[in-house]
């Protein structure tokens, strides 16, 4: 079966690292290389790894962290030579580690201490197979996309291996359990960009939704973003927009300075039906009876 290997970032003897996103073609082991530690992100199809003291079998949706040595044995195959596989291998040479992270080596996972102070590393892993969170999974796909310009990616890409790899080799606890610093890292991003995208759709309120202008400033591929909303929210762009552009509408009609006319083009309806039955699907009344409870309030 034919395939696609593409460099995303970097060349691993001329840089010390590099990230590489494969499909279905060679055999994995040819992907592996020797005196270089491996985060995996297996995406689609399985796949067996073996070599010294070490035996991983990836399913779709599945990552791990190991180290392959020099020598001795190892293997890495397809399960199912025929089935579709797609998966990234994010690559540094023992030597790119050692330079970037070896003075905090005490910090690190015990086995990756072990292999810098050996001086003969040995094939092992620093994670167990393990399910790749739904924050996992959209970063695997922004690696493919990165939410920069061509020229800035890079940049892009190196800030995010460092934090990937800094996320994941220090101590044991960030390679095992459903509290990772990894997920709570992507969780406090999510977080922020959602907050981000709220105070733009606030900021443009009176302006049709512009999903490329608000990518932009928040610095997010537009299909990302609008599924990462989404997930969070629980609505889309457009559901939030309409909610807040009533809300708006209805502090101004309670505050009694403006009628439902003013109202709705102040929040960027130009028809007066359509903020009327946004109106009422958001609110379970009328814009007018805002206007009547605050007469009787006045009375």
């Amino acid at each position: 079966m034919s395939g696609t290997s593409r460099r995303l970032y970097g060349e691993l003897e001329r840089d010390g690292v590099t990230l590489v996103q494969h499909t279905t073609g060679r055999r994995l082991v040819d992907y592996i290389s020797t005196d270089a530690l491996h985060i995996v992100l297996n995406l689609e199809g399985q796949a067996i790894i073996f070599g010294q003291s070490l035996r991983l079998s990836l399913t779709a949706g599945t990552m791990t962290v190991f180290h392959r040595s020099t020598d001795g044995m190892f293997s890495a195959s397809r399960l199912q030579p025929d089935e579709n596989h797609h998966y990234l291998i994010l690559s540094a040479k023992t030597s790119w580690i050692q330079q970037t992270f070896g003075s905090k080596r005490e910090a690190l996972h015990p086995n990756l201490v072990q292999i810098l102070n050996s001086g003969k590393a040995s094939t092992t892993s620093l994670s167990q197979v393990r399910s790749m969170s739904l924050a996992e999974r959209e970063l695997a796909e922004e690696l493919v996309s990165p939410p920069v310009q061509t020229a800035a990616a890079p940049f892009w890409y190196m800030a995010k291996i460092i934090e990937i790899f800094t996320l994941h080799l220090f101590t044991p606890q960030t390679l095992a359990g459903d509290n990772l610093p990894f997920c709570s890292s992507i969780k406090k991003t999510q977080k922020e960009r959602i907050e981000k995208c709220i105070a733009w759709l606030k900021d443009h309120l009176d302006e049709p939704l512009d999903l490329k202008s608000l990518a932009q400033s928040i610095g997010c591929a537009t299909h990302y973003l609008s599924r990462q909303f989404s997930s969070s929210t629980g609505m889309t762009l457009k559901q939030k927009l309409r909610q807040l552009r009533i809300d708006k509408a209805t502090n101004l009609l309670r505050d009694g300075d403006y009628n439902v006319t003013e109202a709705a083009m102040e929040v960027g309806y130009n028809s007066l039906s359509h903020f009327t039955k946004a109106f009422i699907e958001e609110k379970g009344q009328k814009p007018s009876d805002i206007i009547a409870e605050h007469r009787r309030n006045l009375a």
